[in-house]
């Protein structure tokens, strides 16, 4: 990496800012694999074991079993993943494991450039190309039907003229796979029946299975209260500058005291800007934030997703407006403090993926070189998150779509970045199609390129001989 890097480019070269970009790819592997890989049958059965079939599982079975293709449609979240997976496990295959492919493929790529096997299970999760061809989907059952093979595509959104490959999906009841949950776990002796009874009342209104299990999860392993706490302190209506300050630390978690002082008061000067008013009194200690080793956290580590949900569905222009300059403005106040509005907008992007887009990453994506760093780092924070990495990707995609968009500036980092951990393919061919130009998208794709190969030779895993070999075969390669 010894190109000048230009105005506004992200300068590659800066040890402290690679480290940073290390640090976040170190995380993302630390608690996600890579998706397109193979899932063997151990697996499987471990992600299906706190999974209840809907209602509509048992025609999605049938049609399977008939057509070897199928597209599981509906809305984000409501456990089409895991729907494809048990599905896949009902079919007779010669080989148990599930072969899950790239969401950025094409209809026509599905049909033409994979390589199917014989006997073979397939997934596709989150689809997410732009339309599907009814004749090449048909087209490509008949292909998996020769073959013995099957394949099941999840996609959000509403069903298509596709209607025989397509299987509207749904979630299960919450009650019954919270008692679901219970049963299969055993509750440890120290809850209450009141508790359980309180979780499960909760969990009628939690608006996904995955949070139906993660609150069964929690209750199972006696970590702490179940939630409901952050919701009754908010149906409180406690004073602005309460939720405030529970809003910046939803950017700022674990964040240093005098930083968090100080990034505090700065929201509150841009507050006072927004509402003509003077400074808000300090009062008692927060009910849901502490400190820790010289820290400010919340007591409750998932507290802070769900104040950030709780923001979301309560609040709007007049908490929402100052907050987003601020969170925004973040990216400016050095490398501590972006990479952790970065990680606070990635977890917005659970809850309103509409504002996280919008609001945060396109404008950090279309500005100076810190914003672009914020947004690539952002979408590698997504990585995370198996709901959050499809879409981390398609926008990644849409940015580097045109090497002379400013968007593609955080493109290529994301892509050497957390992308490259769930997507290696996708990234290093995208990674070495932008290189092979000119301009700033092609000199950051090299660098961006070069320190993931970098770091890959520094270890000697799966992923990292994967990457290796992904970068050999692409620089050979037609």
């Amino acid at each position: 990496m010894t190109e000048t890097p230009e105005l506004g480019e992200i300068d590659l070269d800066d040890i402290t800012l690679r480290q940073r970009l290390i640090t976040i790819s170190d995380y993302v592997r630390s608690v996600a694999a890579p998706v397109t890989r193979d899932l063997n049958r151990r697996e499987a059965d471990a992600l299906l074991r706190s999974y209840l079939e809907p209602d509509c599982f048992p025609e999605a079975v049938r049609r399977l079993a008939i057509r070897h293709l199928l597209v599981l449609v509906g809305e984000e979240e409501m456990g089409k993943r895991l729907g494809a997976i048990a599905l896949l496990s009902r079919m007779s295959l010669a080989d148990g494991a599930i072969t899950v492919l790239s969401p950025a493929g094409t209809t026509a790529e599905l049909l033409s450039k994979a390589d199917y096997e014989p006997g073979r299970a397939y997934l596709v999760h989150d689809w997410i190309a732009e339309s599907t061809d009814r004749l090449e989907l048909v087209n490509l059952a008949r292909k998996l039907a020769e073959l013995g093979s099957y394949l099941v595509i999840t996609r959000n959104g509403a069903p298509s003229q596709a209607v025989e490959v397509e299987q509207p999906w749904s979630a299960p009841d919450p009650g019954e796979l919270f008692d679901f949950c219970l049963s299969t776990y055993d509750v440890r002796a120290g809850r209450t029946s009141e508790e359980i009874t309180r979780a499960r009342d909760l969990a009628l209104v939690l608006p996904t299975p995955a949070e139906v299990v993660s609150l069964a999860s929690r209750l199972v392993r006696d970590e702490g209260p179940v939630g409901e706490e952050v919701a009754a302190w908010f149906d409180t209506k406690p004073p602005l500058h309460e939720v405030r300050e529970a809003a910046a630390l939803a950017f700022l978690h674990r964040v240093a005291e005098p930083v968090f002082e100080r990034q505090f008061a700065r929201l509150e000067r841009i507050c006072q800007t927004h509402e003509k008013r003077g400074p808000q009194p300090v009062g008692s200690p927060h009910p849901l934030i502490g400190s820790h080793e010289g820290r400010v956290g919340f007591l409750v580590p998932h507290h802070r997703d769900q104040v950030l949900a709780e923001l979301v569905g309560r609040y709007g222009f007049w908490l929402w407006q100052p907050l987003r300059e601020w969170v925004r403005s973040l990216a400016l106040e050095g490398l501590d403090a972006s990479a952790l509005a970065s990680e606070g907008v990635a977890s917005l992007a659970a809850y309103s993926l509409q504002e996280a887009r919008e609001e945060f990453l396109e404008v950090w994506a279309r500005g100076g070189s810190a914003e672009r760093l914020a947004a690539a780092n952002a979408l590698s924070y997504m990585c995370a998150d198996d709901t959050l990495a499809p879409e981390a990707l398609r926008l990644a995609l849409d940015w580097a779509a045109d090497p002379g968009d400013p968007r593609a500036l955080a493109a290529v980092v994301a892509l050497g970045g957390g992308l490259s951990v769930r997507y290696p393919v996708d990234s290093v061919r995208l990674l070495r199609r932008l290189a092979s130009g000119d301009g700033s998208a092609a000199r950051v794709a090299r660098g961006s390129l070069a320190l993931l190969l970098r770091q890959a030779g520094k270890r000697d895993d799966a992923h990292a001989r994967t990457l290796i070999a992904l970068a050999a075969t692409t620089a050979t390669g037609p």
